[in-house]
């Protein structure tokens, strides 16, 4: 059995306390908690490297050079690809998608198809696309229990024309996972290529890259236990050389004279000025802390918080869950409508009464929210040094809070 007591010790922000209250930190789509391994990576790079990579070859550089390259390969294991060259470091998913959307030679009349369920950070870019260059964006909607639709989306991308499928992995409005494998099977057996937004994916579930033979998959450190402002793009081999960067200049570049310059090969070529040294090393530790817990573990027992988080919201009565009636369908996170009383309101009181921490809104998924006409909603999402006592301190704190406000 997975046991986060064990782990707990390893977070020290679990160690701050809100009044009398332990903080009960429940909002892990957002943003995941740091274990002590992590903070140490970070903060030994700026105690004994501080460096350039690659730049120089004293004792400062050296250092930064094995961490950064070494990092790399912590990554590159990660997500399963088969070469560093195809791990591009930035500074988050919504980089990484950016990259791909600027660096792909998209042109009017091109069709980017994606869900109904999509994050703003893999819808605004390719809206932006659509006034710039004319591209056509075409959405495939999901079902009510948002769900992919693989029927609608396996007609349409049968009727041909779509150059770019760019679906998200795991919602961080629900949960849900899409059928990836057969997303990409279908969209390349119809000449379309597929990029993966899978910034929710790392910490429950464990990525290959080559065994979907996904051509672009997007993702961020700081859901996955890591840094702030550090993000991958894996691109594969076969469009190494015809993505463009999206900035240029130092680190990019092999040669130059004043008027010429000779592109460095990726993915230094994506890699411009100087990179994040200690977030690299960050990210790698949180990669290897995560593969220590095993994915399938955190997941499993994210879904048991959630079934009895689940069970205690559905006693209280007034409460629309967004996503599958099944906690197993929606991983790691709890998003819900109390119908008597506002979400800014009951967030707020959870916090301020008990330390409990959640996000309410619209998560950044607007677009699903003003095409269903759905209210704001409040969102609990675990994470693996989440514990059962935390789930019942939740549910009856927020009963509380609905018989006061009866």
């Amino acid at each position: 059995m997975f046991d986060p007591e064990s782990i707990r010790s390893d977070f020290p922000a679990l160690q701050e306390r809100s009044g009398s209250h332990a903080a009960v930190y429940l909002d892990n789509a957002c943003m995941t908690l740091k274990p002590t391994a992590v903070i140490d990576a970070i903060s030994d790079w700026y105690r004994r490297r501080a460096g350039c990579h690659g730049r120089t070859d004293h004792l400062f550089g050296q250092r930064t050079t094995e961490a950064f390259d070494g990092a790399r390969e912590v990554l590159r294991s990660f997500v399963g690809a088969g070469h560093v060259r195809q791990i591009v470091f930035t500074r988050n998913a919504t980089e990484s998608i950016n990259l791909v959307a600027r660096g792909l030679d998209l042109k009017k009349g091109d069709v980017v198809l994606g869900s109904g369920l999509e994050h703003n950070s893999n819808l605004v870019p390719w809206q932006v696309l659509v006034e710039e260059r004319e591209v056509k964006r075409e959405i495939v909607r999901v079902r009510p229990d948002t769900t992919f639709d693989l029927d609608a989306y396996m007609r349409r991308i049968a009727a041909g024309g779509v150059r770019l499928v760019s679906v998200l992995h795991t919602s961080n409005l629900t949960g849900v996972t899409f059928p990836v494998a057969a997303i990409i099977e279908a969209a390349h057996r119809n000449g379309a290529l597929v990029l993966l937004d899978a910034a929710q994916a790392p910490m429950t579930c464990a990525l290959d890259v080559a065994a979907l033979d996904v051509d672009f998959l997007a993702m961020s450190s700081h859901k996955m236990l890591g840094p702030t402002g550090f993000g991958i793009l894996y691109i594969a081999d076969r469009h190494l050389d015809r993505l463009k960067p999206l900035v240029t200049g130092g680190e990019t570049v092999l040669d130059t004279t004043y008027a010429t310059r000779r592109i460095a090969p990726a993915p230094d070529r994506f890699e411009a000025g100087l990179q994040d040294y200690a977030g690299a090393s960050g990210a790698a530790a949180a990669a290897l802390y995560v593969q220590k817990l095993g994915p399938a573990r955190i997941h499993d027992h994210v879904v048991s918080l959630n079934a009895r988080a689940t069970e205690g919201l559905s006693r209280l009565g007034g409460m629309r869950i967004l996503g599958p009636a099944d906690p197993l369908a929606r991983g790691s996170i709890l998003n819900f409508v109390a119908e008597r009383m506002p979400p800014q309101d009951l967030s707020r009181l959870l916090n301020d009464a008990a330390g409990i921490m959640v996000r309410f809104g619209r998560h950044c998924v607007h677009s699903w929210f003003n095409e269903t006409r759905t209210p704001d909603s409040v969102r609990v999402s675990f994470g693996p040094y989440n514990t059962m006592a935390e789930v019942d301190f939740l549910v009856d704190h927020i009963g509380r809070i609905l018989k006061h406000f009866r």
